[in-house]
């Protein structure tokens, strides 16, 4: 996996991150809806091989 690809992976995550702890901090129909459509977009990258996903991540 190339430093590119690591850094947009890894952006990824962290904007996944911030949609899920803004659900659990202020639960509602709207911020779900930003959850599922975030990690279903990521889902969908995913398998179309539009992101390469890590078999192990580590954070330095």
């Amino acid at each position: 996996m190339s430093k590119t690809n690591r850094l947009d992976w890894s952006k990824h995550i962290t904007l996944m991150n911030e949609r899920i702890k803004h659900f659990q901090a202020n639960p509602g129909q709207e911020q779900l809806e930003a959850v599922i459509a975030e990690l279903q977009a990521y889902a969908d990258a995913a398998r179309s091989g539009g992101i390469e996903i890590p078999a192990r991540f580590t954070v330095n």
